[in-house]
């Protein structure tokens, strides 16, 4: 059962629930966080205050605090009206998912249309992206080829020890090339003369992460980063191609921890969970926590991770997993209960749950989408439920550094796994809030963004894939 929708005090306030007798709530990712939790939620909390914003969160489900759950937080402006783009949902046990969730809201509010007057972007030419960084990405050839067009594009700064470079604007913010009234306004103003008709199927949040410092929130912008490109040669190599599985976690291998999550995991669906480890040529482990749904082999849900620790992918994987069902359920029963009145008993405006809807309830578009293409259809539904008897058993993803490596130390062993992979990694920092809350913007060109299929579009594999791909049918 949900719980209440809570205001959460500004100045850091009461602290979310406690785990039972008093022990520290169970947090796998902290090696990754530069805050201990009480800190952390203290932090995001001043900050949501020093944005004259108001914040309420919830829990969906009771029980053990240590269980895996979802918690939500809504951000509120000073005039009672939702913060566009301000909602945002955590996992993992109530107190981290909890305070997940605060820090998820703000990311998302400060990636949304109402930060384009702080960033200020310029425009560069389209043809100039044929010679730089993104010169052999698949993401903006088409833009590239645009003869005289401009492109909304921002500084960003090399990780990897390169130079900086311009990016557009488009390959993060998939709310900037949509054809509505006033974002064709804004580009019109800003002198973006660029047709992105075609390219608007390569656009994706990946790399955009909140943390406490600037290396905590890069590192999971480029986690993700790994996770999604990782998630993509699957479906291309495996699912699409119908070449080899990846192995399938043995249980038994997993520390105590993973084993109850995946119990759990389990006992929440009703049936089978499987973990994938889905570990690339990048070093880092991504795992895959999958059940086929209740109609054929198509997954209702699934939950990935990646992380330096393979602990850490695998307990991210599962915990995903759990979230992404108890919001399937919250959206469900919203659909269910159709719109929402305000007091007078007119139909109400909640611009933010009306997206989480949209981005959640999209299966019937992705099957009219794609339902001429079989194969394209078994990747966007992961379709390959009848394919885990192939699967080789595996143990645990090992872990890619020493316990104990700091946050900044293990942003740097990623940044250098990928560059020695080819890939530049490239930074810039989109917001620093009063008291040092980040949020980062980080590109990788040449990782793989085919993963968007799960959402009915067709980002057409790169350089990057396409050699993979023949090397697993070699």
């Amino acid at each position: 059962m949900r719980s209440e929708w809570v205001a959460v005090a500004g100045d850091g306030g009461a602290s979310p629930a406690p785990a039972p007798s008093g022990r520290p709530p169970l947090w796998p990712g902290a090696s990754e966080r530069e805050l201990g939790l009480d800190e952390a939620r203290r932090r995001i909390r001043a900050d949501i205050a020093a944005q004259g914003w108001r914040a309420r969160h919830r829990v969906l489900t009771g029980g053990d605090p240590d269980l895996p759950t979802a918690a939500q937080c809504e951000l509120w402006a000073p005039d009672g009206t939702e913060v566009p783009y301000g909602l945002g949902s955590g996992k993992g046990a109530h107190a981290p998912a909890l305070v997940g969730a605060e820090y998820e809201a703000v990311e998302h509010a400060l990636t949304g249309p109402g930060i384009l007057d702080a960033l200020g972007p310029g425009t560069a030419p389209a043809a100039d992206l044929a010679h730089g960084p993104f010169a052999r990405d698949r993401a903006v050839g088409d833009l590239a080829a645009q003869d005289g067009a401009r492109v909304a594009v921002l500084p960003y700064q090399g990780l990897d020890g390169g130079p900086g470079a311009d990016v557009p604007l488009y390959l993060w913010a998939p709310w900037y090339p949509v054809p509505t009234a006033g974002m064709a306004r804004y580009r019109a103003e800003l002198g973006d003369t660029a047709d992105y008709a075609h390219a608007m199927g390569y656009s994706v949040n990946s790399g955009c992460a909140i943390g406490a410092t600037f290396d905590e929130a890069a590192l999971h912008a480029l986690n993700e980063w790994v996770e999604r490109d990782a998630f993509s040669l699957f479906l291309l190599r495996s699912v699409y191609d119908g070449g080899p599985m990846p192995g399938t976690v043995d249980p038994g291998a997993l520390p105590d921890l993973a084993r109850a999550r995946l119990r759990h995991a389990e006992e929440v669906v009703g049936a089978r969970v499987a973990v994938l480890d889905l570990t690339t040529d990048l070093g880092v482990p991504v795992a895959l926590a999958y059940a086929p749904g209740l109609a054929g082999g198509a997954a209702r849900y699934y939950g990935m991770g990646a992380s330096l620790s393979g602990a850490t992918a695998v307990d991210r994987a599962l915990t995903e997993f759990v979230q992404g069902e108890l919001l399937a359920r919250v959206v469900d029963d919203q659909v269910a209960e159709g719109p929402r009145a305000d007091d007078d008993g007119r139909p109400a405006e909640h611009p933010t749950f009306d997206r989480l809807v949209a981005d959640h309830d999209i299966a019937a578009g992705v099957r009219r989408r794609l339902r001429g293409h079989p194969r394209l259809l078994a990747c966007a539904h992961l379709d390959f439920a009848d394919r885990l008897a192939e699967a080789p058993t595996v143990g645990a993803p090992p872990d890619a550094v020493p316990e104990g490596t700091g946050v900044a130390a293990q942003r740097a062993a990623v940044v250098e796994r990928l560059a020695d992979a080819g890939h530049r990694v490239l930074a810039r920092e989109l917001a620093v809030l009063e008291h040092g809350t980040t949020v980062v913007q980080i590109q990788c060109p040449g990782l793989e963004r085919f993963h968007l299929v799960t959402k009915g579009h067709l980002a057409l594999p790169g350089a990057r894939g396409r050699r993979l791909r023949a090397a697993a049918r070699a």
